[in-house]
């Protein structure tokens, strides 16, 4: 079997969806996989020996905080009809991409292009997404602006969602889906989108009990342990780092332990610092270990990274990235949802961390919702569901 990938180079939640999908297809049928991205998941799939095939990046400006800065990204995108540009470009990409591979089935996660490429070519396609909706950030300037830009995304990328096979939405079902704001499209869209429940490369069931796993990994298993994934862009991760690392340095001064990523998976086997109660890697490969021996996250807020904790029944101080919209409103489902507490970017020091830490360890209703949704996930496979309807498609006449 030949597969396709195509996820969206953005961050690494995308790329590694669709890597823990090939290591499932594996198993089941030999196949070769090719995987059309750019920007942070290039580099990931070249860090873990995946077939990589380069695509022109849609770009996104950032500020010095990680902020995402929305004007200087309309204007990029605007000018000179760039926006137009990187999208036939990619298009002619896939385009000549998938007709040399000609795979068996095309898997986009998220990147549009892909898509129609498949669609023109005849080859099936699915689509992993949890993001059909995008909201474009309001200043006040750029009111009118912004609210065209939604309108128009919506009417052209939704049309392309709607031409794929399959539509899969790697979330809970309702009434827990976390991502159901960035899904708000007609109904004859929204008909075609199949909760497959998270995609995760190892369930909690699998893997010994946390206490025990904490006791392996150096820590004591009596003390909390905090664990802080960084994901995201490079700017972003480089100011989040140094914020959370003097954060967490705090906490473990307060009797807290600590393990933070620094989100480079490059640099997967050198360790930056290995103290007895603050131990940071550049990447934690087994990171299903990790998560299932801490007893708190910290994280920006990207729906991948927030599925393994629901997943997994782990609470969550949620910090997600200024002017990311995506992240800001899965902060919010996920703090009516009981399993997390929210703090802005500018709100972030010791003593909030400190008082919400305690809370969700601590609190009757957090232990409760966190326990409700790990048990909501166990009767889940969204990686099953996925795989089940590549081969399916694949092996349509």
């Amino acid at each position: 079997m030949r597969a396709y990938f195509a996820p969206c180079g953005i961050g690494l939640g995308h790329i590694t969806r669709c890597k823990v999908v090939l290591d499932r297809l594996k198993e089941q049928v030999p196949v070769r996989a090719f995987f059309a991205t750019y920007y942070d998941a290039l580099h990931y799939a070249r860090s873990v020996g995946l077939d990589v095939l380069e695509i022109p990046p849609m770009t996104i400006v950032s500020k010095d905080t990680g902020e995402i800065d929305v004007k200087e990204t309309i204007i990029y995108l605007t000018s000179r009809g760039r926006l137009a540009a990187i999208a036939v470009s990619q298009l002619a990409y896939d385009l000549k991409y998938i007709a040399a591979v000609n795979p068996d089935v095309v898997v986009s996660d998220t990147r549009a292009m892909a898509i129609l490429a498949a669609k023109m070519l005849g080859i099936p396609c699915i689509c992993i997404t949890n993001q059909i909706r995008f909201y474009v950030p309001r200043k006040k300037r750029m009111l009118r602006i912004s609210r065209l830009a939604e309108a128009g995304i919506l009417a052209v990328i939704g049309e392309i969602w709607a031409m794929a096979d399959e539509i899969l939405v790697p979330d809970f079902p309702e009434p827990y889906t976390v991502c159901y704001m960035n899904l708000e499209v007609p109904d004859r869209l929204r008909r075609r989108l199949r909760f497959v429940g998270p995609i995760l490369s190892k369930r909690p069931e699998e893997l010994p009990d946390g206490e025990d796993l904490k006791e392996k990994l150096g820590f004591d298993p009596d003390r909390p342990l905090i664990l802080a994934p960084v994901a995201g862009t490079e700017r972003d991760r480089s100011f989040f780092v140094r914020t959370v690392f003097r954060m967490l340095k705090k906490m473990v001064a307060k009797g807290y332990q600590a393990v933070l990523s620094l989100g480079r998976p490059d640099y997967k086997h050198k360790v930056f610092m290995n103290k007895k109660d603050f131990k940071v890697f550049y990447w934690i490969s087994d990171f299903p270990t990790y998560l299932k021996a801490s007893d708190v996250v910290v994280l920006r807020g990207g729906h991948t990274s927030i599925m393994y904790c629901m997943a997994y029944g782990k609470p969550m101080l949620v910090v997600p990235t200024p002017s990311h919209t995506e992240q800001m409103l899965n902060a919010l489902r996920v703090k009516k949802l009981g399993v997390a507490e929210v703090l802005l970017q500018e709100e972030l020091s010791t003593e909030k961390a400190g008082d919400a830490l305690r809370s969700l360890l601590e609190d009757d209703e957090h232990v409760k919702s966190v326990r409700a949704m790990g048990k909501v996930a166990s009767g889940l496979d969204g990686v099953g569901e996925v795989v089940k309807a590549v081969l399916d498609l694949a092996r349509a006449p």
